[in-house]
């Protein structure tokens, strides 16, 4: 029987899929189709941890209980253009290597399910770039008391400074793995690993080195025999031939505190924990270190006399464009041995760019890169090469005063450690490995000192493409103390600011897309002096005192016309308060301090525009006591070290209002009277309880014509529904119940005796 066959383009690669809806995992109805697109979703975070590998391959073509096939040849009728090495004995077995995005479309159709890594790269395959220590238990072995040997021997391999990771393994284990410095054979890691494992065992009965299961007597095998050359491990994310799709899955240590079975860690929730919360692992290079039997390993070195080393006499041309008189003294950084540093500097000199920093012969080699770096594939920055800096800026922040060569504000955007991937005739490849920035590139010389400087790999989250919803904060009911920066709490339109290659677009908290009818607000290279970005913020309308005007804010929100826009814009103007920048110029800030993200906010706005920052004040107290006398919604406690978490409400961030409010759901209305007649008198509302609605009463007022309207418009376009409340409710008689799709916020002074609002007003429609 002929195969059905589907041609597709991958990237720059073409090819044929077969077989699409042929079952795999009979168990859980999953087609080869899923397994491809799960493969393909994934991909720019499987490669992260691929790419450079040699693979082995577990092939199921019947599905996981038909025959498989463990394979290290690639296959005779492998594609031209899929990279692969020559390893093993006279080098007779031909790996394949995972470089793009289209190799593993190519090996989920022929079901390859899992995929096998050794722990080198191909450019360096007698050095492993980390340990694994395989925690295997017997079977139904309690998972709750694997994890406990999993968290106590992370801490004893953290005290002989080691940065530990850990992952599920697709089965009934556990994989923690050490970065180490890719500088060692495999027989000097195994011997460390072994080293380590000896005296801990002494101290844990309940485990053991012995392979064979008759030996081991219910203890929890350390495998560190994985260690050895030509030996894998199963990938971060692949799949295993297993029931219920299982896959091997990186987690952070928190999260495994949660897990309660690791066969939970499937196809299905592995792409939703990344896609949501990121990859656990994307930072992992970055925390190589040395052996600790290292006894060459020393923090501070001298150079040896090497040529290819700069001397002091051959950094004159930076030295002399400074007087280290009037300049700060970058800290002094010497070389560690590994010769593979970056860093990434944010240098607002006389213009606002960035400086690539590459550390090589004992100098870094340094490129200016003046609209930041490249975001994505098909993004070219120039870079044009200054003269090599010190090994002091790697870790170089201040102010150098101005009239001094660079003088202005510069900080550490990114750093970490780095690899030339290929070299070219005209540039190079290289990796940058950060715990910020993680990302694959290509530098090509055109002229001179003039460099191409281009992204090669496909980031995972795209913050500049795709939605990013804002974070949502605690209630609390006074102000609360300690170690907080205090905000006023705007009573605007929430809204999240991307700057995209110099296109600005504004969406609000439900991610509409409100760009036009703001137009004053999209005035991107007056307002801003980046290229991209992704900023959080809120829309006001201001009165004549100067403070923000809800009704006036929503009545532009409503408007649908350009020509309306533009005349309502001009008789009144919008302001947007930014106060927290999201991504900026190639790299995602959600995991950096507040305090760094509002510092590099500042520093990316123009003067005098309708943009402003939002100000933050160390007593909040008093700025509630202000906002109270002069009718402000309230005030915003935030922790100043606090991470950004999008769409998720979060403990960093704190409001505080002056009157309560509650979100609602508007489950019917009532039916209007006199000059009401043509819309409605007021509102239905209900609470959503322990999963039940409970009813809370009406709201009748904080209306004007236009959202009567509106609201109008949108109540009649519901389904009519039975009372959607088993209270009793007012005005039942005259009321149309709707089904609650929609909610709004409502102001109230108490919730009374019976359960419903006083004093409600409604303040505006939310998510």
């Amino acid at each position: 029987m002929a195969k059905k066959k589907v041609h597709v383009e991958v990237g720059r690669r073409q090819l044929d899929l077969s077989n699409l809806d042929k079952v795999l995992y009979p168990d859980d109805g999953i087609v080869k189709a899923e397994i491809i697109e799960y493969y393909l979703q994934l991909a720019p975070t499987i490669l992260r941890h691929l790419r450079g590998r040699p693979l082995s391959l577990v092939r199921f073509p019947d599905g996981i209980y038909g025959e498989q096939f463990f394979q290290k040849n690639r296959p005779d009728w492998t594609p031209d253009w899929i990279d692969y090495i020559r390893l093993g004995n006279e080098k007779k077995k031909e790996y394949v290597v995972a470089n793009e995005e289209a190799t593993l479309v190519w090996l989920s159709n022929l079901a390859c399910l899992e995929v096998h890594q050794m722990h080198c790269i191909s450019k360096n395959t007698a050095s492993p770039d980390y340990i694994v220590y395989d925690l295997d238990p017997p079977e139904d072995y309690n998972f709750q008391a694997l994890k406990e040997i999993a968290f106590d021997l992370r801490e004893y391999l953290e005290r002989h400074n080691y940065h530990t990771f850990v992952k599920t393994t697709g089965g009934k284990g556990l994989h923690l793995v050490t970065p180490i410095d890719a500088r060692y054979t495999f027989e000097e890691a195994f011997q460390a690993a072994k080293g380590l494992i000896g005296p801990y065992l002494d101290k844990n009965p309940n485990t053991t080195l012995h392979i064979k299961k008759e030996s081991r007597k219910g203890r929890v095998l350390i495998d560190i025999y994985r260690n050895r050359p030509s030996q894998t491990i199963v990938s971060a994310y692949s799949l295993r031939g297993r029931k219920g799709a299982t896959a091997s899955v990186p987690v952070t240590w928190e999260y495994l505190k949660g897990v309660k079975n690791p066969s939970d860690l499937n196809l299905a929730s592995a792409l939703d924990l990344v896609l949501n919360e990121g990859d656990a692992w994307e930072s992992i290079r970055a925390w190589s270190v040395p052996l600790h039997t290292d006894k060459r390993a020393i923090a501070t070195k001298e150079l040896p006399a090497n040529k290819k080393h700069k001397t002091p006499e051959q950094l004159e041309e930076y030295e002399k464009k400074r007087d280290f008189g009037r300049t700060p003294e970058p800290d002094v950084v010497s070389d560690d041995g590994t010769g593979n540093r970056f860093v990434v500097q944010r240098h607002h000199a006389s213009h606002l760019h960035y400086d690539l920093r590459l550390e090589q012969d004992g100098v870094l080699k340094s490129w200016a890169v003046p609209r930041g770096m490249p975001p994505h594939p098909g993004v070219k920055r120039l870079a044009v090469q200054t003269e090599d800096h010190p090994l002091k800026y790697l870790s170089f922040e201040g102010e150098i005063p101005k009239g001094e060569y660079g003088g202005g504000m510069m900080w550490v955007f990114a750093s970490g450690k780095y690899e030339i991937t290929k070299e070219k005739k005209d540039g190079f490849y290289f990796r940058l490995s950060g715990k910020t920035l993680n990302a694959d590139y290509r530098m090509h010389l055109m002229k001179g000192k003039e460099w191409l400087l281009e992204r090669v790999d496909n980031p995972q989250q795209d913050m500049l493409n795709k939605e990013v919803k804002p974070m949502l904060a605690d209630t609390l009911k006074r102000v609360p103390s300690g170690d907080y920066l205090y905000e006023v709490k705007w009573d605007g339109i929430r809204t999240i600011i991307t700057l995209n290659e110099g296109k600005l677009t504004i969406r609000s908290r439900n991610m509409n897309d409100i760009t036009d009818q703001f137009p004053e607000l999209n005035i991107p290279e007056e307002a801003f002096r980046i290229n991209n970005a992704v900023f959080d913020g809120e829309i006001v309308c201001l009165d004549a005192q100067g403070k923000p005007d809800f009704k006036k804010v929503i009545k532009r929100l409503m408007t649908k016309r350009s020509v309306d826009a533009e005349r309502f814009a001009a008789r009144n103007p919008a302001h947007c308060y930014l106060f927290d920048c999201l991504y900026l110029d190639g790299r995602s800030l959600l995991t950096d301090p507040l305090l760094r993200r509002r510092d590099w906010l500042r520093d990316s706005m123009r003067f005098d525009t309708p943009y402003r920052m939002s100000e933050i004040v160390e007593d909040g107290r008093a700025l509630f006591k202000a906002a109270k006398e002069h009718g402000i919604e309230g005030v915003m406690a935030k922790d100043p070290l606090g991470k950004y978490s999008p769409g998720k409400r979060s403990e960093a961030w704190k409001k505080v209002k002056v009157k309560e409010t509650l979100d609602c759901h508007i489950i019917g209305y009532t039916k209007g009277e006199g000059e009401r007649e043509k819309y409605f008198s007021s509102l239905q509302l209900a609470v959503l309880e322990n999963d039940g609605l409970v009813y809370r009463g009406k709201v009748g007022t904080g209306f004007d014509d236009v959202l009567f309207k509106w609201l109008k418009d949108k109540l009649s376009n519901l389904p009519k529904v039975d009372k959607p409340v088993k209270e009793e409710a007012h005005d039942e008689k005259v009321s149309v119940w709707v089904d609650p799709q929609l909610k709004c916020e409502v102001e109230f002074s108490m919730i009374t005796n019976n359960g419903t609002f006083r004093d409600p007003v409604f303040k505006k429609m939310v998510d």
